[in-house]
């Protein structure tokens, strides 16, 4: 755990000489403020709100008035008996109250709020999911910057220890102790050191610049956090979790249901609809001999459709294969998900085995290296043996980098498909 140790005595330097360092929850916390896409689902949350409430209205009667003025004239009245009356006006006027009610609609109100429910669900189910999906970005951005970092030094100084080994090669073949042939190789590691780290810089600058995009700061300062999480006892358990939990698979879920609700819609227009309706009106000058009426009504209607050009059957079956396509979408769905998750319970089974290879191996060319510096300092091997030492130190260095933040990923991938991933669970050190 060298690397770690390096990271955090690295870090606690960097706090006393600046308050301002970024940790990894501070990370997230930017990252979420400042996402975009998290936003716009919070909208859709808020919108299939609206849409469920209105499914829920549909159950309330409802109330309208009217009102209607009109100016009228009568003239050239003649009777059957040919007598002609006088001309006259009106202006009739009238008032009503409607009030109806929808007592039966085939169920088609309840399977309307249910999908309207589940797809609210939906979209809550998909802002977490975002949620999480931006929190284990900004992990992996926070963890690439801080080895891009620790990979930068190391081709730093793997060019400084070059470049003298190089000097030190151009010096002995002016005293006749070596051949320009390893003076041409020296410099050839020297040239190679260089791009390395030109691609290394290169490298840091675009994780960097994507780090900003994401988490909307600057990575500067940051503090190296491990991670610390509960991990299941076996595959068996961790795959109970996610079934559960994933969001991926509760979302399948969620559109099932969705489709299952819409089967039962298009069912209900088999059914008939009973509507109950209350009028009073009150009308003035209705007539040339009536000047005020009162007219109160309740009225029930049935409308019950028995033949629609079989546009309804059409519906059901439409509905009944859109629900089969869905069902065969969260099997798949959740095959597919335990394929991923058993790939990463493995990945995680053997990191800590991974990294304690990458760190023998890093042990040991370390010892290869200064010994082969040593005998090539008493004759016994040459330029080009130290030089291949030192790569090879190098490559074992960065590797063994590298197999400590995958641990520290793959951890937060195990949180992630659990569904677990969030700043509460999520404990770092």
């Amino acid at each position: 755990m060298k690397f770690f140790v390096y990271l955090i005595t690295l870090s606690t330097l960097l706090l006393s000489k600046n308050a301002g360092a970024l940790s990894l929850n501070e990370a997230i916390d930017e990252s979420l403020a400042n996402n975009l896409l998290l936003k716009m689902e919070a909208n859709a949350v808020d919108i299939a709100e609206e849409d469920y409430f209105q499914s829920k209205t549909s159950y309330l009667p409802s109330i309208n008035i009217s009102a209607n003025i009109a100016e009228t004239e009568y003239s050239n009245i003649r009777a059957q008996s040919g007598i002609t009356s006088n001309d006259y006006e009106l202006s009739p006027i009238s008032k009503s109250i409607i009030l109806s009610q929808s007592l039966f609609s085939g169920f088609s109100r309840i399977y309307n709020s249910i999908s309207s429910k589940e797809s609210l669900n939906l979209k809550r189910l998909n802002e977490k999911k975002v949620t999480q999906d931006i929190i284990l970005e900004t992990i992996e951005a926070y963890y690439n910057v801080l080895i891009a970092e620790k990979t930068v030094q190391s081709y730093r100084d793997n060019l400084e220890s070059v470049t003298e080994r190089s000097n030190a090669t151009i010096r002995e073949y002016e005293v006749g102790l070596v051949s320009k042939t390893d003076v041409a190789q020296a410099e050839a590691y020297l040239n190679n050191a260089k791009i390395d780290l030109l691609d290394s810089k290169i490298i840091l600058k675009n994780v960097k610049n994507l780090f900003l995009d994401l988490v909307g700061v600057e990575a500067e300062d940051l503090i190296f956090s491990e991670i610390n999480v509960d991990i299941p006892n076996s595959f068996n358990q961790f795959k109970e979790i996610l079934i559960a939990n994933n969001y991926s698979i509760r979302m399948a879920e969620a559109n099932l249901n969705i489709m299952d609700a819409n089967v039962g819609v298009a069912q209900s227009a088999y059914y008939p609809q009973l509507n109950l309706t209350a009028t009073l009106s009150e009308l003035d000058e209705y007539s040339s001999t009536v000047d005020e009426l009162t007219s109160e009504e309740i009225k029930a209607s049935l409308n019950w459709p028995i033949f629609t050009a079989g546009k309804s059957l059409s519906n059901v079956r439409k509905a009944k294969e859109m629900k089969n396509s869905q069902y065969i979408l969260l099997q798949k769905t959740r095959n597919e998900t335990v394929i991923l998750s058993e790939n990463i319970w493995d990945t995680f089974q053997i990191s800590e085995q991974t990294i304690k290879a990458a760190e023998l191996t890093y042990n040991a060319n370390q010892t290869a290296y200064k010994g082969t510096v040593i005998e090539q300092e008493v004759g016994e091997r040459s330029v080009l043996d130290v030089l291949k030492a030192r790569q090879s130190l190098l490559n074992s260095e960065i590797n063994y980098f590298n197999k400590q933040k995958d641990r520290e990923i793959v951890k937060t991938q195990i949180m992630y498909m659990s569904g677990i991933l969030d700043l509460e669970n999520l404990k770092v050190n």
